[in-house]
């Protein structure tokens, strides 16, 4: 990777996002849609990956961008880092609802309670480029964030709130944490680039604004090349 005018050269990083909305719109930039949720994420990533070494590909890093809901302050209790048509860089994901929901609350498949190998299931957090993510960060002027990574988005008060107070993270997704795994998988460096689109929790409180977001997230790409 250069850390010259940009942040990499087209040739040597892959660019990933879900929907085709998050395109980046990079001419010469080699990018995959991956799908929406963690299981198109995971499969066409490591696909992706497998299939450029096979034909001889370099790939150095993958570039995950796209949109996210964030943790609102009612549910946090502190000011949110980052707000709806906001960027920012997430550091690390966990798989938010992998697990079984007991009468006592939440028990994630990587707790010591399952007993499992942690080699063979783990929930995170799967933590993106330190380098990269400190990079973009300071390119970019805005935070480093926690990911929390769900297959159900929190779209009720109730789910929202007991996310946060259990992952403590600030930003969801649909993808982030388990294109962090593949990556690790991979040893290939990750960096994770999200602009807000919504806060989570009540529909209407939400505040979306999805145009705005991707126009965000288009602009600091753009300024990562």
């Amino acid at each position: 990777m250069s850390a010259g005018r940009g942040i990499w050269s087209p040739a040597d990083v892959l660019v990933v996002h879900a929907a085709p909305l998050e395109a980046p719109g990079i001419a010469g930039q080699r990018t995959v849609e991956l799908g929406v949720g963690k299981v198109a994420a995971a499969t066409n990533l490591y696909a992706a990956l497998i299939g450029g070494e096979l034909a001889g590909q370099r790939i150095d890093a993958v570039l995950l961008v796209g949109i996210a809901g964030a943790y609102p302050e009612r549910h946090r209790g502190t000011p949110p880092p980052v707000r709806p048509g906001e960027l920012c860089v997430v550091g690390g994901d966990v798989l938010a609802d992998e697990g079984v929901r007991t009468e006592r609350g939440f028990v994630d498949f990587g707790a010591p309670a399952f007993g499992h190998d942690r080699s063979l299931v783990d929930a995170g957090p799967f933590p993106a480029s330190p380098r990269l993510s400190q990079f973009a960060a300071a390119r970019l002027g805005v935070p480093i964030v926690r990911g929390a990574t769900v297959s159900t988005c929190s779209g009720s008060e109730a789910t929202s709130r007991e996310l946060y107070e259990r992952t403590h993270a600030d930003v969801e997704s649909m993808e982030g944490a388990a294109v962090a795994a593949v990556c690790r998988r991979r040893e290939v460096p990750l960096l994770h680039v999200r602009a807000i689109s919504n806060w989570t929790g009540d529909r209407e409180r939400a505040e979306w604004d999805i145009g705005r977001a991707v126009e965000a997230l288009r602009a600091g790409v753009a300024r990562l090349t």
